[in-house]
């Protein structure tokens, strides 16, 4: 019942005009009324990952693992039933708040850039050989790289609530990383690009984009180019998937974005997204009031 009324949801939407709300202004919006998202809960997660917060796609492999307070270490697991396969743990680095996961041809790439304050710093994304992942072994300990960074437009790292500085968004795109910050106080996002090789950098924000709402994960179709960012709105609710496409260079919001409204008013807080094809990518959740951590598919039916 719950995914029979998502889905009528989505189409309700559609055929109301997707994403064409007063409430978010900016690029223009092309979705048409045969267009739709169609979302099926696959299973759900084990409970060492309830606190699902992001997803990698890569070689054939789904990889996700938990958040802040969790263990410093990945995931394999299986698409169909959500059980773990493999666990890899990153002996050299903590898990202050691990929020997203990608990956190129040789990294996994692990974003430990969670900053609910604003008063980090020691952002960085870790680093892993996929060569030193061996497989057919349940458990792997492994040593990352870090790729340290700080905003060059931040200047107050006092605590606040309402920081534009906390981040959960992280793609590899055509040998570079690309992060997309999470804003609290005005609910947009800032696009940064820095090198995927071990270092320290300063960013400035290559470009802005209201999302109206909380960016929480990204993920990109190298086939297509196209771009998805995950989110919610304030308190968890009305979840939310951007697909831009069509885009000069890597001005990912300068070319045609369609905004797919998924949720309602329950707290669904979606955190993980990854494609899997062209036309299909996987979503997961973290337990909350309203729904357990599981992990779905999410099907483009054009």
């Amino acid at each position: 019942m719950w995914r029979s009324g998502l889905v009528c949801l989505l189409l309700v939407q559609l055929m109301n005009g997707c994403g064409k709300t007063g409430a978010v202004p900016g690029p223009p919006v092309n979705a048409g009324s045969d267009s739709a998202l169609v979302i099926d809960l696959k299973h759900t997660l084990p409970t060492l990952l309830k606190e699902s917060s992001g997803l990698c796609y890569t070689d054939g492999q789904l990889w996700t693992f938990g958040d802040s307070g969790n263990p410093n270490a990945i995931y394999k697991i299986d698409s169909a039933t959500g059980a773990i396969l493999q666990t890899v743990t990153i002996a050299n680095f903590p898990n202050v708040d691990w929020e997203d996961i990608t990956a190129d041809s040789s990294y996994i790439y692990v974003g430990d850039f969670g900053n609910n304050y604003g008063n980090r710093t020691d952002l960085r994304i870790l680093r892993i050989k996929k060569s030193d992942i061996v497989s057919g072994e349940a458990f792997v300990t492994l040593q990352a790289d870090a790729i340290s960074f700080s905003y060059a437009d931040q200047t107050d790292f006092s605590a606040n609530e309402n920081t534009n500085f906390d981040c959960e968004a992280l793609a590899a795109i055509q040998g570079s990383l690309y992060i997309f910050t999470k804003d609290q106080a005005d609910l947009q996002t800032r696009c940064y690009r820095l090198a995927d090789t071990p270092g320290v950098y300063s960013l400035s924000p290559v470009a802005q984009f209201n999302s109206g709402g909380k960016i929480t994960a990204a993920a990109y179709n190298p086939a297509s180019g196209e771009l998805a960012l995950l989110g919610y709105m304030n308190k968890k609710i009305r979840s939310f998937i951007w697909l831009m496409h069509d885009y000069p260079g890597d001005r990912f919001f300068s070319g045609m974005v369609q905004r797919f409204n998924i949720g309602s008013q329950r707290d669904w807080q979606t955190e993980g997204l990854d494609y899997i094809s062209g036309s299909r990518l996987m979503m997961s959740c973290e337990t909350s009031t309203s729904h357990l951590a599981s992990l779905y598919a999410v099907q483009k039916s054009w």
